[in-house]
């Protein structure tokens, strides 16, 4: 009977999905249902009682401050800077301006920590330029969208915050561990993106700079490039918390944007305040929900019941992750990750954790990675849909040049889920919990 309460619960939050309510409020609902069902008169009370508990968390305080954080610098023009420095550094490879391209993603993703903010700002400069140089338009949206999915993965990344607050796992261990895949990341895109256009002869080959140039763009960049290391320097060396460095990343922006670049005027803050806000409402509420939904998925022993569904189809460790793979990849392909996150992590990490023996560490680079594939999976890939926008082009030409970076993608989760050292190492190196 019990199990069939569960089976009723699942479904009704499926068909809210398919339906197209919005995940926020499919999982309002869903959880509605289950105080109702309890009997309780006041279930509605309930519902927002979790939802505001849900956001009443020092941790999460850290979203909106470098959501503001990233907005100021994005704002203040940093963007041409970055690019600069990573055409400095590797614009003279064959198909330079390609690799300046994740390059700068690497470097823009330590700003934002958001996947469609970096999108937006380097792919409204680089993907006109390539198109200029030689490089397939198709190809041009391709790579923004897979170099885009680098800033989940990098410090100070919104979806690991957002993991860390609400599944209780360390958030400096999940920077760590996340530092660490994006490079292996970046490292395989650099490496797969040289195969793909060494041999265009359309493509022109860049000088190397000069050391005077170099360090002149080093130079301009170099303040900009500040802000991560404040903020990996400061929660690394146990120096401050990840919202306390949140709050310095803010400051540290306003400064050198105000003061420094003076890219900036106090007149426009009202604006990046409102539009930051307008980011966090969506967040928030999000998480908040989230936490209430995962409050249900305890109450109804949802991992317990799904786990023993899983082990009566297969007894074996090994067959019970490539499902989860392929649950999660599919999940990833409609709805974007932090919703998918908020959506099956409460279900997803007691199996991963309880029944196959993961860290929390582990569990939470193998998830975020998995759901990231969606990123740049036709249909609703999100960078995808960005990078449509942004680029002018369809999904269906970017989609052409895109599935070599899903396969590559997915061979590297797959290496992060049987080598723990690579979502590990760094985290026990700096002496972080959650392992």
């Amino acid at each position: 009977m019990f199990t069939m309460l569960v089976v009723y619960f699942i479904s009704a939050l499926l068909v809210l999905i398919l339906l197209g309510t919005p995940i926020f409020a499919a999982m309002g609902m869903a959880s509605l249902l289950h105080y109702l069902d309890l009997g309780r008169d006041s279930a509605a009370i309930v519902l927002m009682q979790r939802l505001f508990s849900g956001v009443s968390s020092f941790t999460l305080l850290a979203v909106p401050m470098f959501l503001l954080a990233g907005e100021i610098m994005g704002r203040g023009g940093l963007t041409n800077r970055i690019i600069s420095l990573a055409k400095a550094c590797v614009g003279h490879f064959r198909g330079g301006l390609a690799q300046v391209n994740i390059l700068s993603s690497v470097f823009f993703g330590g700003i934002s920590g958001s996947a469609h903010a970096d999108v937006a700002a380097i792919g409204s400069v680089l993907i006109p330029s390539m198109k200029r140089e030689g490089y397939p338009p198709g190809f041009a949206g391709a790579l923004t969208a897979v170099s885009g999915t680098l800033s989940p993965m990098i410090p100070p990344s919104i979806v690991l915050i957002i993991y860390g607050s609400t599944f209780g796992v360390s958030i400096g261990a999940l920077f760590a561990a996340g530092l660490s895949i994006a490079a292996v990341l970046a490292t395989t895109y650099m490496v797969l993106t040289w195969f793909l256009v060494r041999n265009n002869p359309d493509i022109p080959h860049h000088p190397r700079v000069t050391r005077q140039e170099f360090l002149q763009t080093l130079k301009e960049a170099l303040p900009a490039l500040g802000l991560p290391v404040v903020i990996l320097g400061g929660i690394f060396l146990g120096i401050f918390t990840a919202t306390e460095a949140a709050g310095v990343a803010v400051t540290y922006s306003l400064l050198i944007t105000l003061f420094y670049y003076r890219s900036i005027r106090f007149v426009e803050l009202p604006k990046i305040l409102y539009k930051t806000g307008l980011t966090t409402a969506a967040i928030v509420i999000l998480v908040g929900v989230a936490v209430s939904f995962s409050h249900v998925i305890v109450d109804r022993n949802v991992p317990e019941v799904i786990s023993g569904v899983i082990l009566e189809l297969t007894g074996s460790h090994l067959a019970i992750i490539f499902l989860l793979l392929m649950v999660m990849i599919v999940a990833g392909m409609f709805v974007d990750r932090t919703a998918n996150i908020l959506l099956f992590g409460g279900i997803l990490i007691p199996i991963f954790t309880q029944e196959i023996g993961f860290s929390p560490v582990h569990t939470a680079m193998i998830i975020v990675m998995a759901l990231g594939i969606g990123h740049m999976t036709p249909p609703v890939g999100g960078t995808l849909l960005t990078t449509s926008l942004v680029g002018r082009m369809s999904i269906v030409e970017i989609t052409r040049y895109v599935w070599p970076y899903i396969i590559l993608e997915i061979a590297v989760t797959l290496l992060v889920v049987f080598v723990a050292p690579l979502s590990e190492f760094l985290p026990r190196l700096l002496g972080f919990g959650g392992l």
